[in-house]
């Protein structure tokens, strides 16, 4: 269902046109069975996804039209480094997709990606480990290249004379076979302030400052959003930069109680760890939120899908959808409270929804 979304829903007065909005409100269909808690969800089929399920460490296929779900390899609880342990798997954590035929499976616990067909059969493991640090990289094109952060320059683990920058992250591009990664992007990190923590003061990053985002493309193509003026920009597989448009987006302040909900939290979080009750405890916040908060690559449609910061109050995700020449394709508005797990073909878009303590997994059409 399409229709023209009110003022408050559209981006602020610009010169570019303004962006019809789609309102998912009628599900195409729904799996008939819940989750606790689903990493993403990857289509296989018309009817058929992949998905890892957090909680249970499990990785499955599930079947809309039966609303089945299997298992797909064994649970091991030790792997150890340099283990081939074919077909297992210990803490599945997000799933991949390689190809039309060929999917991944990113195991935290284990520090690797396996490869498996759409069919269920183990293929291997993806060759690039600890190239570039040890984090894995949550993004691969066509030819099984590899994209991360490289968090080194933050976290620690630089080679001897690598410059620490703490304003940006590169991007590696880690080719398959390669034992070297080369840098394709740079994103700019949200500004650091000062935190205290009791009689600690520690340099922190400022909370609802904005970060740039990225994604690929199966051609190789790259994306890059950028906080600071709303943009996306485009790397070719060639190499060559783009610039997208500035857009223009209204300004949401971050307000009182969305800090002291943040603070909160954080106390609760501290006190299991065996921080003292009272304990002084302050953090950077910024006075405004970026533009947007998170964003997906839908390889099917090219298309960029940043989803819109919102203000304390409000439980509807909204996203801004944008083309490969960095321009507003649409808007569209999710159900309250629900997250975005995956595209598919033919306009296909798979969202979470909370019932109770479980996850739905529901599908979408958009035109």
């Amino acid at each position: 269902m399409r229709r023209l979304a009110p003022a408050a829903l559209l981006l602020t007065a610009c010169s570019e046109p303004k962006a019809a909005l789609t309102v998912l409100d009628q599900p195409e269909a729904v799996l008939g069975r819940s989750f606790a808690q689903v990493s993403n969800v990857v289509e296989i089929g018309p009817n058929q996804v992949a998905l890892a399920e957090l909680k249970d460490r499990t990785f499955l296929f599930a079947d809309f039209a039966t609303g089945t779900a299997t298992p797909v390899g064994q649970h091991a609880d030790s792997i150890k480094p340099g283990d081939a342990a074919p077909g297992q798997h210990k803490y599945p954590g997000y799933v991949l997709r390689l190809g039309p035929d060929t999917l991944g499976l990113v195991d935290f616990a284990a520090e690797r990606t396996t490869i498996w067909t759409t069919a269920g059969g183990y293929v291997g493991i993806m060759p690039g480990r600890g190239v570039g640090g040890n984090n894995q990289p949550l993004v691969y094109d066509g030819k099984h290249t590899g994209y991360k952060e490289d968090v080194r320059g933050v976290l620690g683990g630089l080679e001897p004379g690598e410059e620490v920058n703490f304003d940006n992250l590169a991007v590696l591009r880690i080719i398959a076979g390669d034992t070297v990664a080369d840098t394709v992007a740079r994103l700019k990190l949200p500004v650091w302030g000062r935190g205290q923590f009791g009689e600690q003061m520690k340099i922190v990053s400022t909370i609802f400052s904005g970060r740039d985002l990225f994604g690929v493309l199966p051609d190789g193509s790259l994306w890059a959003a950028r906080a600071n003026d709303n943009r996306v920009d485009w790397r070719s597989p060639t190499g060559d930069w783009s610039t997208g448009p500035r857009r223009s987006y209204t300004t949401i302040p971050v307000e009182q109680a969305e800090k002291d909900m943040f603070l909160n939290r954080l106390r609760q979080q501290m006190a299991s760890m065996g921080a003292p009750a009272g304990i002084e405890l302050s953090y950077p916040f910024a006075d405004s939120k970026p533009p947007f908060s998170a964003g997906a690559t839908n390889t099917y449609t090219s298309e960029v899908w940043l989803q819109r910061s919102r203000a304390f109050a409000d439980s509807v995700p909204v996203y801004d959808v944008v083309g490969r020449d960095g321009k507003a394709v649409r808007a569209v508005q999710f159900p309250k409270g629900a997250t975005l797990a995956g595209f598919g073909a033919e306009g296909r878009v798979y969202v979470l929804l909370r019932q109770g303590d479980a996850q739905q997994v529901v599908r979408y059409v958009v035109k």
